[in-house]
C-alpha cells in the first residue's frame, strides 16, 4: 500500500511542481523587498496605483450620493447634529463622515464629491500605512508590505477605492485604536493617556455607523485581555463605558421623534428576517465572507492552528489578537437574529491582513507553497484592479459617469429657472443631485399637487402619472429624460 501511494505522489509531484514553481519564483521576487531603502513607497505606490484614474474618472456612486446629501444638510441647512437629505430627516444612525464632508466643503466653498473622497482616501492611506507599521514592529519589510498588498487586494476593501462609504473610515478608527492598544501591551506600558486614547478613537467609530462595529474592539480585545491581560479589564470595561455614554448621547439626544426605536431596530437588523429567509442570509454571508475577504482566508485557517498551540505563553502574541479580532465578533455577525451583509464585517479585514504578513514571515521559509498560493490570489485580484482602473474606465469613462451626465443635464436646465429641485423622497436619486449645485428638496407628492405650485422637479414615469391624477389641472412642461441612470427620470416644469 505505502509502494502505490509513494508511486502516486511521484505521479503528481510533477503537476503539482508545474503549479506552483511559478508562485515560489513570485515569493522569491516578492522577499527581495526585504532590501528596499523606502518600504513606505511601496505602500504610497500600491495605494496610489489603485486610486489614480479611477477616482478621478468614477462619477457618484452608490451611497456617496446620500452621503454627500447629509453633508449639504449639515452645510447649508444647519441640520449638524440629526442627519437631513435635503429637508428630510434621516436619523438612521451617526454620520461622521457626512461631518467630516461637510467641514472640508465649508472650507473649500462647497459640499462637492471630493468633499466626501478626499477625507475618505486620507483614511484609506492611514489605514495602509498603520498596519505596515503594526507588521513591522514583529517582521520585516516584506512581510509587512504583503500584509498592506492583501488588504488593498480583499475583494470587500478593493470596491472601497471608488466608493467612499463609512466603512474605511469606520475601520481604520477601530483598528488605530486596536493599535494605540497593542503598542502599549507589547510595550507594557499601557498609561491613562493612552487609554483615553482609545476611548477617543472608539468615540469617533460609534459616531460613524453607530454603536454594533465597536464590538469588534470590544470583543476582540476583550477576548485576549480575559485569556492573557487580566491586569488591564478594569481600565478597559471604564474606556467601553465611557464610549457607550458618548454615542448614546447621541441617540437620546436625536431620537425624539415617536417610532424613533423602532427605525433603530430595523436598521440594527434586528428581527427582520426570520424563518428560511434568514437561514439563506447567514449561509450567503458565510459564503461572502470566504469570497470576499481572499487571500486571507487561505491562510486564516493555519494561523488558527498555530497560535492554538502556544496561546498558553506569557509572552505578548500579536496573531492571537489580531486573529481574536477578526473572528470574534464576525461570529456573532454569524449567529445575528436578523439579515446581514458582508459588509458590517469590513472591520475585521484590516487585522486579517496582520495576520497575512505574520503568517508571511512565519512560513515563507518551511511553507512557501502556502504562502505562495495567497501572494498569486494577491496578484490576481491586483492585477484585476489594475486593468479595470487604467484600461477599463479611461477607454469606456461613459459607463462609470451615468450620475455625473445625468447631473450636469439637470444643473444646465435649471440655469433659466430659478428656485430650488424638488425630488420625491421615495424615489431620490441621491448621485445624481451631488452634481446639482442649486438647492434641492425633498416632498411628498401631494406637496406638489398643490393649485398654486410653481417648482420643477425630476420624477418617473409614474409619479408625473400619479401627480395629474391628483390634480388633473397642472400644468406640465416635461423636459430631458435622463436615460443614463437605471431608472428613467424626467425633469418636469409644473405650473397652475
Amino acid at each position: 500500500m505505502d509502494t502505490v501511494q509513494a508511486e502516486r505522489r511521484t505521479r503528481v509531484a510533477p503537476f503539482a511542481d508545474l503549479f506552483f514553481r511559478p508562485g515560489e519564483w513570485l515569493l522569491s521576487q516578492f522577499s527581495r523587498i526585504d532590501k528596499t531603502r523606502w518600504p513606505l513607497l511601496w505602500v504610497a505606490g500600491l495605494f496610489l496605483s489603485q486610486t489614480i484614474p479611477a477616482t478621478l474618472i468614477r462619477a457618484s456612486n452608490l451611497e456617496e450620493g446620500r452621503i454627500i446629501a447629509m453633508a449639504r444638510g449639515a452645510m447649508e441647512d444647519g441640520h449638524r447634529l440629526t442627519p437631513f437629505t435635503y429637508g428630510a430627516r434621516f436619523a438612521e444612525r451617526p454620520v461622521l463622515l457626512s461631518w467630516i464632508a461637510a467641514l472640508f466643503g465649508e472650507a473649500t466653498g462647497g459640499v462637492t464629491l471630493w468633499s466626501l473622497r478626499i477625507p475618505h482616501l486620507f483614511f484609506f492611506l492611514a489605514g495602509a500605512m498603520l498596519i505596515y507599521r503594526l507588521l513591522r514592529s514583529s517582521t520585516g519589510k516584506s512581510a509587512a508590505i504583503f500584509g498592506v498588498l492583501c488588504w488593498i487586494c480583499m475583494p470587500m476593501v478593493a470596491a472601497k477605492f471608488i466608493n467612499s462609504e463609512p466603512d474605511i473610515v469606520l475601520s481604520t478608527l477601530l483598528f488605530a485604536a486596536f493599535f494605540a492598544w497593542w503598542k502599549g501591551t507589547a510595550s507594557k506600558c499601557v498609561t491613562p493617556l493612552r487609554w483615553l486614547c482609545i476611548g477617543g478613537l472608539l468615540c469617533l467609530a460609534g459616531l460613524t455607523k453607530g454603536p454594533q462595529p465597536v464590538a469588534y474592539f470590544t470583543l476582540g480585545v476583550g477576548g485576549y485581555l480575559f485569556l492573557k491581560q487580566r491586569d488591564q479589564i478594569p481600565a478597559f470595561l471604564a474606556v467601553n463605558a465611557g464610549t457607550g455614554l458618548v454615542i448614546g448621547g447621541w441617540y437620546l439626544a436625536v431620537y425624539r421623534a415617536p417610532g424613533d426605536v423602532t427605525y433603530w431596530l430595523i436598521h440594527s437588523r434586528i428581527l427582520t428576517t426570520t424563518g428560511l429567509g434568514l437561514l439563506r442570509d447567514h449561509l450567503d454571508f458565510i459564503k461572502s465572507i470566504a469570497l470576499e475577504t481572499l487571500p486571507a482566508a487561505i491562510l486564516l485557517g493555519p494561523a488558527v492552528v498555530t497560535v492554538a498551540r502556544r496561546w498558553r505563553s506569557s509572552e505578548p502574541d500579536l496573531m492571537l489578537a489580531a486573529i481574536l479580532y477578526s473572528i470574534l465578533c464576525t461570529l456573532v455577525l454569524v449567529c445575528w437574529p436578523g439579515g446581514v451583509a458582508a459588509r458590517y464585517s469590513m472591520p475585521a479585514t484590516m487585522t486579517l491582513a496582520v495576520v497575512c504578513g505574520l503568517m508571511f514571515e512565519c512560513w515563507r521559509s518551511c511553507r512557501p507553497r502556502v504562502i505562495a498560493s495567497a501572494l498569486f490570489v494577491c496578484y490576481l485580484v491586483f492585477g484585476g484592479l489594475l486593468v479595470r482602473g487604467w484600461i477599463v474606465m479611461p477607454l469606456l469613462p461613459h459607463l462609470f459617469q451615468a450620475s455625473r451626465i445625468a447631473g450636469r443635464a439637470v444643473t444646465a436646465y435649471l440655469q433659466q429657472r430659478p428656485g430650488p429641485l424638488y425630488v420625491i423622497g421615495a424615489s431620490a436619486e441621491y448621485n445624481m443631485l451631488a452634481y446639482v449645485r442649486t438647492p434641492v428638496r425633498e416632498v411628498a407628492l401631494d406637496e406638489l399637487a398643490r393649485p398654486d405650485i410653481v417648482a420643477t422637479a425630476v420624477l418617473l414615469p409614474e409619479e408625473l402619472e400619479a401627480l395629474s391624477q391628483r390634480n388633473p389641472k397642472l400644468h406640465f412642461a416635461v423636459g430631458e429624460e435622463l436615460t443614463s441612470l437605471k431608472q428613467h427620470y424626467r425633469i418636469v416644469e409644473i405650473l397652475p
